[in-house]
């Protein structure tokens, strides 16, 4: 339990680091405005989609590829019988589901901001009217 323990905590940390740098691009590329007229939108799409397709993208899948990986012990963790827990009170397992349910709270985060931004690119897509 504790190299994955380990293992989770290390993963979490790499993707916080990235979240915290990314997020700052990923949010002003939400923000951006929408030109009335598509001819004028064509950069600010570039530059949003590419910040979508290279950085909240490969996020939020890295995000729920941990949680998708993670997930089955943690829950395996969480349904032991709660009589025997309080015999043998394993505190490593139970950081262990702590550092699960913070990563599900950042990968709600990060899918939710990959999604507004998602959005926002097909707005500013120029050849959409």
């Amino acid at each position: 339990m504790g190299d994955l323990l380990s293992a989770a905590s290390l993963l979490l940390t790499v993707l916080t680091v990235l979240y915290s740098l990314w997020l700052p691009e990923i949010t002003t590329a939400s923000n951006s405005a929408v030109d009335e007229f598509p001819q004028n939108r064509t950069e600010t799409y570039r530059a949003s989609r590419n910040v979508f397709l290279t950085k909240a993208l490969p996020l939020c899948l890295a995000a729920f590829a941990l949680i998708a990986t993670m997930a089955p012990p943690a829950i395996s963790i969480m349904y032991r019988p709660i009589a025997r827990e309080l015999d043998s009170y394993d505190a490593v397992a139970t950081i262990f589901v702590v550092v699960i349910a913070v990563l599900l709270l950042l990968s709600l985060h990060t899918f939710d901001a990959t999604a507004k931004l998602g959005k926002h690119v097909r707005k500013l897509n120029p050849h959409i009217r």
